[in-house]
């Protein structure tokens, strides 16, 4: 071992000594030209001068000859510089002058470097946005992509802070959740929540986008990603026109964990005085999915639907009375569920989609729920997909394959049960990435949600935003700062009554210590695209930079590309199906129903026998 990395310094000896030798060249070549131009400067000068000597005025004629010679011959003057003592130099001054220069440039690097590091610090120290109109930000440009690639595999490359220092994101601190704030079009996806999820597929998490924009080029990059390193790309879309793989909220889980998904999802989840109407739909709802469970049923929503439209259906399936099913009681639910029961890729009895398969996998699976096209149906289905997430947690471990959850346009399946699944699935190795525009959009849930999603988030990404509230809230988190402040006041008096009165003026200035925001709200509310500010845990609030993954050329060039093909899934079916559950119910009333009659004739018929033997009885007596 000692002998090779003996070896190996020596290897690297070699290596950097014909780097330090052209180093020293490429110096030579450029000061010591310039060293010698500056000493044949000296030299013509004293000829010229009225003083001058013979001597003097003859070598100022030839002062600017050798001039031509350090530039052409580069490595013969380093070789004489280096190896040969002053009195042995034809022009010893041009070697002094030439040291001299290097020393005024490595002083000036010097100082340059101290004054930036000075103004970096001030500059970090506070942002003073006091005057929105004077407030300028740094450009910093850059290619994302090659940042990304040469980020270490224990990092989440982030951005570039406004003196190019990379700002990243340890890979094992993301089970504690990232937040991303933003208004329309600030680049919330394209410059946060894409480059997340590549990075995060490439250190091998598996990855689920649930996304209500249906972003073209998050898809197709994504679907790149994948074929690339030989992974399946599961795409569910609502759009009419694009192939997708089909899904099965009721597929997987168990009976009350689909139940509570379905109700959640449908809102059908009353608080105070009308949870009674919860409890009632749920009194059927669980004994009818229990018994669909208990049969080997595989059942969707559409045959729930199915179910709960007859009484009958209902009654013989629990093994209960018609008689006693209120169908008002139904109504709710089963109206609720009309709207999907048309939308065959969500009603597939044995779905492509299996969540907990391809997290285990380590996948993608992109839902592509955008809202234009039905939205009430994209938040409904968002949320059973949040729910089944939440309970797949319970089968996950520390150890399970880190999994990615980025959702954006978050405010579109956010609801109360969404608590639950934010704040206990850091230890299902869940890795949750959020997306919305304002914290305002999710006070439609509850303030104790928003601060719910706050205190869950360890890492915050804020792009420009305009909600007033929201930009103080931001400003407060970032801390204030102690600076020097100066006050100046003046007093004239006027002058009195008296003759020679020409009054009074004075004059002072006191210096004093203020407390001002680190970042000033007026900073957020200025931020230009491809800038945010990033909070993370325990760490300073950062101004960072971003940029796109793909140039305009490379980008115009993926939407030319055509959608993706959603990954080929061979299904087996396992189990039997509501259409044949619905018919062998149907079977057993009918001969239930036929065996009531031939109970009811029996007994029409034994009472027309007894009446006809009690006259036969009469007659005798008579």
């Amino acid at each position: 071992m000692n002998t090779i990395t003996k070896i190996t310094k020596e290897c690297l000896y070699l290596a950097i000594l014909p780097l330090i030798a052209g180093v020293l060249i490429l110096d030579i070549w450029f000061l010591g030209t310039l060293a010698a131009w500056l000493v044949a400067v000296g030299k013509w000068a004293a000829g010229m001068s009225l003083l001058a000597t013979p001597e003097q005025k003859e070598a100022a004629k030839h002062a600017f000859d050798m001039v031509g010679w350090y530039f052409h011959h580069p490595v013969s003057t380093a070789w004489a510089w280096l190896t040969r003592p002053n009195a042995e130099l034809s022009q010893p001054g041009v070697r002094v002058m030439w040291l001299i220069l290097n020393l005024v440039m490595c002083a000036g690097g010097i100082a340059w470097w101290m004054w930036k590091i000075g103004c970096g610090k001030k500059h970090q120290a506070a942002h003073d946005g006091r005057d929105i109109e004077k407030i300028s930000f740094e450009r910093v440009n850059f290619k994302a992509i090659d940042h990304i690639n040469r980020t270490p595999k224990d990092q989440i490359f982030l951005g570039l802070d406004d003196r190019r220092r990379p700002v990243t994101l340890p890979v094992k601190s993301l089970t504690e959740h990232v937040h991303i704030i933003g208004g329309s079009g600030s680049g919330k996806t394209s410059l946060a929540v894409l480059p997340l999820c590549i990075q995060a597929f490439r250190r091998g998490m598996s990855v689920v986008c649930v996304d209500f924009k249906g972003d073209e080029q998050a898809i197709k990059l994504l679907a790149r990603e994948a074929r690339a390193a030989g992974k399946r790309f599961y795409f569910f879309s609502l759009h009419p026109e694009i192939a997708s793989n089909t899904y099965n909220p009721l597929q997987h889980g168990t009976a009350l964990s689909k139940v509570e998904r379905i109700m959640t999802a449908l809102e059908l989840v009353f608080e105070g005085q009308a949870k009674f109407y919860t409890y009632v739909q749920q009194s059927f709802f669980i004994p009818i999915v229990k018994a669909l469970d208990s049969q080997g049923a595989i059942y969707t929503l559409e045959g729930i639907a199915r179910i709960l439209s007859s009484e009958a259906l209902v009654a013989s399936l629990l093994g209960i009375e018609e008689k006693e099913i209120n169908k008002n009681q139904l109504k709710g639910l089963t109206a609720a569920l009309e709207p999907f029961t048309d939308l065959r890729i969500i009603n597939q009895p044995a779905a492509d989609i299996n969540l907990r398969q391809i997290m285990e996998d380590g996948d993608i699976c992109y839902f592509d729920l955008r809202s234009a096209v039905a939205p009430s149906i994209a938040s409904a289905l968002g949320k059973m997909i949040a729910m089944e997430l939440q309970e797949l947690a319970v089968y996950r471990t520390p150890g399970s394959r880190l999994a990615m959850i980025a959702i954006d346009e978050f405010q579109n399946m956010a609801c109360q049960a969404f608590e639950n699944v934010i704040s206990k699935v850091r230890s299902a190795n869940y890795a949750l990435v959020l997306a919305n525009q304002a914290r305002g959009n999710l006070e439609k849930v509850s303030p104790a949600f928003i601060n719910e999603v706050a205190t869950n988030t360890a890492v915050k990404i804020i792009f420009h935003v305009d909600d007033p509230k929201d930009v103080q809230d931001f400003s407060a988190r970032a801390g204030t700062v102690l600076v020097k402040a100066k006050t100046e006041s003046a007093s004239t008096s006027k002058p009195g009554g008296r003759l020679f009165s020409f009054g009074t003026h004075s004059s002072g200035e006191s210096v004093h210590e203020e407390e001002i925001p680190r970042i000033h709200p007026n900073v957020f509310l200025s931020l230009p695209e491809k800038k945010s500010v990033i909070f993370r845990r325990r760490q300073q609030a950062t101004l960072t930079n971003h940029a796109h993954i793909l140039t305009w050329e490379e980008k115009e060039q993926l939407e030319a590309e055509p959608w993706p093909e959603p990954a080929r899934v061979n299904k087996i079916p396992t189990g039997i199906t509501v259409g044949e559950v619905i018919e062998a119910e149907k079977r057993k009333i009918i001969e239930r129903q036929l065996a009531k009659k031939r109970e009811e004739e029996a007994a029409r018929k034994a009472a027309g026998e007894q009446a006809a033997e009690g006259l036969q009885q009469e007659e005798i007596e008579l």
